[in-house]
């Protein structure tokens, strides 16, 4: 979820599976973002936003057409859902007379969690408060240590010691949840409390966290999105363009900049304002992400909409 020329609306064909990082059209075009993503990943945002009630379902059709406007072919589409299947995300149904996916039911929680950290306007507040994890794994299963580490770094986590892992203490109820869902969770230990250190906090922080790696993160997403909402109020107004086209383009804008933007609240702590460098770019990042989805969710939502009509279960195609 153009000025002194015409919007691009075509999307090349990607034979890889991740995307290269450059926009669509030409210099006299409204150039739409094209970030490197996976397949899947733009598939699980599909269905994280589009196929949850009042819709409960995306049809494979659908979804292949969906994921063209997007620059995927149907191939790649068709294997990453494939795969998305076998990790317990997706679950194959029937729609009237068309094949189609669903969320997992286990899915349920992780998608109402994810809407508040995702869709919110600001960062959580742990109010001072951290959470520190440590974990013990038999001998026999230490394959699962390399997992669990994994799985802490990815929920925003950083290294406080030799087996000890450290977050505000926000970031605790999804690592609960992921944790749990990956058969993880009767390994880790979860504690609560309030730094009462002598040392800085925030020179702490620069030691469990690397804080210049985590602040390129938003790299791509600056060099993509920045001023991108000013680029698309000055080009709808310009130029008058058909609402379903400029639906599309909105789609074809919004999608891909959720999937990339979606992942920065977990993989980024909500570190404390005064404990992380000057030129930390987390807010500015944020504010970016908010103005775009206002501005586009709602034209990108209509455009989905307008697909899936075709894809009733009262509808036969030939």
């Amino acid at each position: 979820m153009a000025a002194g020329g015409e919007f691009s609306g075509g999307a090349p064909i990607r034979e890889d599976e991740t995307s290269t990082s450059k926009y669509w059209g030409n210099e006299k075009d409204f150039m739409i973002p094209q970030p490197r993503l996976r397949h899947q990943d733009v598939i699980f945002t599909l269905f994280a936003m589009y196929a949850r009630p009042p819709h409960s379902v995306l049809p494979v059709g659908a979804l292949i057409t969906l994921m063209g406007d997007l620059g995927f072919e149907s191939q790649g589409v068709r294997s990453a859902v494939s795969r998305l299947k076998r990790k317990g995300i997706l679950v194959s149904v029937r729609h009237g007379d068309h094949a189609a996916y669903s969320l997992d039911p286990s899915m349920a929680n992780i998608m109402r969690d994810g809407d508040e950290r995702i869709f919110s306007e600001t960062r959580p507040d742990s109010g001072g408060k951290w959470v520190l994890a440590t974990f013990s794994v038999p001998e026999s299963q230490r394959s699962l240590r390399h997992q669990i580490r994994s799985a802490l770094r990815r929920l925003g986590y950083g290294q406080a010691g030799q087996g000890l892992w450290i977050a505000p203490a926000a970031n605790l109820h999804e690592a609960q949840i992921s944790l749990e869902r990956q058969e993880l969770s009767q390994y880790v230990e979860f504690f609560i409390g309030n730094y009462a250190g002598h040392s800085d906090l925030s020179v702490k922080i620069g030691q469990w966290w690397d804080l210049e790696a985590l602040n390129a993160s938003f790299d791509e997403f600056l060099e993509l999105y920045s001023g991108l909402s000013g680029r698309w109020r000055e080009a709808c107004d310009s130029v008058e363009r058909p609402t379903p086209l400029r639906e599309r383009e909105a789609f074809q804008i919004y999608a891909p900049m959720l999937t990339v933007w979606r992942r920065m609240p977990y993989m980024v702590p909500p570190l404390p304002a005064d404990a992380v460098p000057e030129d930390w770019n987390g807010p500015r990042v944020r504010a970016i992400f908010h103005e775009s989805h206002q501005l586009l969710s709602g034209l990108a939502e209509r455009y989905v909409e307008d697909t899936l009509v075709g894809y009733e279960p009262s509808t036969r195609t030939e």
